[in-house]
């Protein structure tokens, strides 16, 4: 699993962050699409720090986008392992100096810091949003956006989002007892500038010619469709987004793969062909990323997402096989 973004244990002591106010719903939503917006159409560049119960992590990143049409994007630890992602537009390139490996992939759904659905009143349904105060972060006077859960399934978020460009500069994710699970914040900030090729270039490509480069990921073959697997109990507020088949090079089986959402959250559904080695039911997490894995008849399923472990067990605990032989 990648890591993803957080904070300061001054936090964890101040789950509310600044005053939160009594904003109106659709303040909160307005600020959440202008959020989703700046994140993706802004050039910027900053330091930030990413933390969770076990591990922190400081990251650089460069975001631009040209005015040629493009998106760019350069990502590299600071500390820890040494990590560098490369992104133009949907193709991401990952460099990792210590094992001298390159992963080339397509960008995943979920963007820096976080992805929102373009229907943003599915997120209202499962969640009750409201515009809090303002608060400051990296120099920047930001408002706070508030996420608070209708129910125990699903996680709480605090969003604080520039007020002049929208762009996020923290990102917390609270558990089912209001715990700061993880979060993000730029500690550095710079937004807006021209777009500069040489900024979001890698510094290890030209010496790189040797490494292992794997594209395994590019290789998949996907196949879309119902292949018979369903949810005898699903999450309330939870529905399917996608099901499809993954064909990967290289392995004689194929992948069965689900997403569930609620509009925020993503869950993914992993199904494969039991190993010899039957493997025992295990539950493992990092950050708000729960990961639960257990054998299904002659099937090993994994589950896994941004939600609370009763959610992620559910959904791995309900899964049946309701097909034909065929579409197994």
């Amino acid at each position: 699993m990648k890591a993803r973004w957080l904070i300061f244990a001054l936090w964890l002591s101040v789950p509310g962050g600044a005053s939160a106010g009594t904003g109106e719903p659709q303040d909160g939503l307005i600020w959440l699409e202008r959020m989703a917006n700046a994140s993706r159409q802004l050039n910027y560049s900053g330091t930030f720090v990413y933390r969770n119960s076990h591990q922190s992590e400081t990251s650089r990143i460069v975001h631009y986008v040209n005015p040629a049409g493009g998106e760019f994007e350069k990502l590299e630890t600071l500390d820890g392992p040494r990590r560098e992602i490369i992104r133009t537009n949907d193709q991401v390139t990952c460099y990792l100096p210590e094992s001298k490996t390159i992963l080339i992939e397509r960008r995943s759904r979920r963007r820096f810091p976080l992805s929102l659905p373009d229907q943003l009143s599915e997120i209202s349904d499962n969640y009750v949003v409201r515009k809090g105060g303002m608060d400051r972060v990296a120099g920047y006077n930001c408002h706070l956006v508030v996420l608070e859960p209708k129910d125990k399934l699903r996680y709480g978020h605090d969003f604080c989002v520039d007020a002049g460009s929208g762009l996020p500069l923290r990102a917390r994710t609270f558990g089912e007892k209001n715990q700061l699970v993880e979060a993000f914040a730029f500690t550095a900030l710079k937004i807006g500038g021209r777009f500069r090729h040489e900024d979001v270039k890698s510094r290890y490509a030209h010496r790189s010619q040797d490494w292992k480069v794997d594209r395994s990921a590019l290789a998949a073959t996907e196949v879309h469709g119902d292949k018979g697997w369903v949810l005898t109990s699903q999450p309330r507020g939870f529905r399917k987004l996608t099901e499809l088949k993954r064909f990967i090079a290289g392995r004689s089986s194929a992948v069965s793969h689900l997403v569930f959402s609620d509009g925020l959250a993503a869950i993914s559904v992993f199904i494969e062909p039991l190993p010899k080695s039957r493997p025992a039911q295990s539950l493992t997490h990092q950050g708000a990323v729960n990961i639960y894995t257990r054998p299904l008849s002659d099937y090993m399923v994994t589950v896994l997402g941004e939600a609370p472990i009763e959610t992620v067990m559910q959904i791995a605990n309900s899964l049946e096989f309701r097909g034909t032989a065929d579409a197994r």
